[in-house]
């Protein structure tokens, strides 16, 4: 240690600024109000008391640290959202400092206050909206440009991509139109899907949605699999993940995409056996000093792969960079929690911001606010609280009084 550094524990500290900063968040910024409609709009009827009936029985998790230690406490429950506010702020300890929760999860609508689950009987999860949960380091395999839970712009293209396609799937084959999307605050996104029919969906329908989702290695692709290959999945393929993963000039990225390819391929309509690893290596170590791109490489490769009408193959490749990496457990149980929107990475102290789907590709997950920056200046927050609040109202034009009954699947 050289002479002018002074040995001093900050942890104290330092976790005393945090929590002052977090109480402040939560009593001057964070959008109690929209919360409360967003999580009630859909409730058995308009008026206000089913809907307070309904956020008494929602479940909320929080994170709290004591002692330098970090405890989740399930089965939280509140009467009115002002409730909910007045315990995020934190209690005062002993030694005057708050105890303030780090990270705020929201959970299912149950049949009883989930503070009441130790007195009652059939306690049992009634509806949840359908979630999605993608992180980023799901695609570590396959991408060079970060590694870990990092994110970067080039890598958030991959959870861009995802979240256009599975919008795409939501509206069309289910109908689904109350989707938001928010930001995680380190690594992923989170897909809420709202309507009314989505949350009462059970776990075999949600299993089915993700059924309807996956892909069938076919020629003969379902309609929308077929336009979301050629109009979302294809052309990011082609525009971005080819560079900017480096597919072709980085010789981890070129071992794993040939593995990708069939050892042999019998071809009935030719009565020939093709061996398509064999043939693209080989084709890439022709052109290997030729100082082609990684575009100019794979349009070589493509025009193989279509001239020996090897199309299901072609699509297994498209597929295997671009479609979504799903936390199924997730998406399926109906008493899994999920991050709320707004509240504050723990970790990176980033907001977790909607997305407006419209602008997905631009966003950029370094220029995220801190909590700290948030509390310097308020401004800061107002975007993303308007696309909360365009996302609400949306939910209230469409409401509809009559409770549509669960998919069948």
């Amino acid at each position: 240690m050289m002479e002018d550094e002074i040995d001093i524990d900050l942890s104290s500290e330092i976790s005393k600024q945090d929590e002052l900063q977090l109480r402040e968040y939560y009593d001057k910024l964070f959008p109690f109000d929209l919360l409360y409609d967003w999580l009630t709009i859909n409730s058995i009827n308009e008026n206000e008391e089913d809907k307070k009936r309904a956020f008494e029985r929602r479940e909320f998790s929080v994170k709290i640290r004591k002692a330098g230690k970090s405890f989740v406490i399930r089965n939280k429950s509140f009467n009115r959202v002002e409730d909910l506010k007045e315990f995020l702020k934190g209690k005062q300890g002993n030694d005057g400092v708050y105890e303030v929760p780090e990270r705020l999860d929201i959970g299912p609508i149950c049949s009883w206050e989930p503070s009441k689950l130790s007195t009652v009987s059939d306690y049992h999860p009634v509806s949840k909206e359908l979630v999605f949960d993608i992180d980023v380091d799901d695609y570590n395999p396959i991408r060079i440009c970060c590694g870990s839970t990092s994110l970067c712009e080039k890598c958030w293209g991959f959870l861009a991509v995802s979240a256009e396609f599975i919008d795409n799937y939501l509206r069309e084959c289910f109908g689904f139109q109350q989707i938001m999307y928010v930001f995680s605050g380190r690594r992923g996104l989170h897909i809420w899907v709202s309507d009314r029919a989505a949350q009462y969906l059970t776990k075999e329908n949600r299993a089915s949605i993700l059924n309807h989702i996956r892909v069938e290695l076919t020629q003969n692709q379902i309609p929308i699999l077929k336009r979301s290959f050629d109009q979302i999945l294809l052309p990011h393929f082609e525009n971005h993940v080819l560079e900017e993963q480096e597919i072709f000039t980085n010789e981890k990225q070129r071992k794993q995409f040939l593995s990708l390819l069939p050892t042999t391929y019998k071809r009935q309509d030719r009565k020939i056996t093709l061996t398509p690893s064999e043939d693209i290596e080989k084709k890439l170590k022709e052109i290997e000093n030729e100082n082609l791109t990684n575009s100019e490489i794979w349009f070589a490769v493509k025009s193989y792969l279509q001239d020996n009408s090897l199309y299901e193959h072609l699509f297994n490749l498209v597929f295997h960079y671009t479609m979504p990496r799903i936390d199924e457990p997730v998406s399926i149980g109906v008493n899994h929690l999920l991050k709320s929107p707004f509240c504050i990475h723990p970790d990176t102290k980033k907001l977790c911001i909607p997305l407006d789907i419209k602008e997905i590709y631009k966003f950029n997950p370094n220029q995220v606010p801190t909590v700290d920056q948030l509390i310097a200046d308020p401004k800061l927050f107002n975007k993303f609280k308007q696309i909360f609040k365009n996302h609400v109202n949306q939910m209230k034009l469409k409401y509809n009084l009559t409770i549509q009954d669960p998919m069948e699947f």
